[in-house]
């Protein structure tokens, strides 16, 4: 099973298969042995408590280990293409919507942002690398499309991003 979780900003791709002794989960890359434990499930032998409190249309609120969480979850192969990214985009911070009169740096893909080389009123020059996204276990270097100043650097490091999400916004 494909999953395409949001909580928050953060963006999970989540694959996850029945095993004997419980799943075998992959979140963003990373592999995971999940069991199943009384109330919730174990991640390397540490058993977390997990309660659905509703869901709704994939509008999820939970408890894990007592804290309340929300997330947007989506199996990928159920959902249309469009509904996914729709479902991403409206689970964007305002702070992420770029004025598009501003050239924009936009994810390519879905992926992890593992470096930020500049900061919020930096100036920039044409192709200089403005952050590293790591997808597929590469790092892609996204570069200024124009000269001017960076006005909007939505993300930080560590965070999960969608394709199509607004990185880096140059004024």
């Amino acid at each position: 099973m494909r999953l395409q979780i949001t909580v928050g900003k953060n963006l999970y791709q989540v694959q996850i298969e029945p095993v004997a002794d419980g799943y075998d989960v992959v979140v963003n890359g990373k592999p995971f042995k999940v069991g199943t434990a009384s109330g919730g499930f174990s991640i390397g032998g540490k058993a977390h408590k997990a309660e659905i409190v509703s869901n709704q249309g994939g509008n999820v609120k939970a408890k894990l280990d007592g804290n309340a969480i929300e997330a947007l979850i989506l199996d990928v192969a159920k959902a249309p293409t469009r509904q996914v990214e729709e479902a991403v985009k409206a689970r964007i911070p305002a702070t992420a919507v770029a004025d598009r009169s501003a050239k924009t740096v936009v994810a390519p893909m879905p992926g992890k942002i593992v470096r930020v080389l500049v900061k919020v009123g930096q100036a920039v020059k044409v192709g200089e690398v403005l952050l590293i996204l790591e997808a597929m276990k590469m790092e892609n270097s996204l570069t200024a499309p124009v000269a001017g100043k960076v006005v909007q650097l939505p993300f930080d490091k560590g965070q999960s991003v969608a394709k199509g999400a607004v990185l880096a916004v140059i004024g």
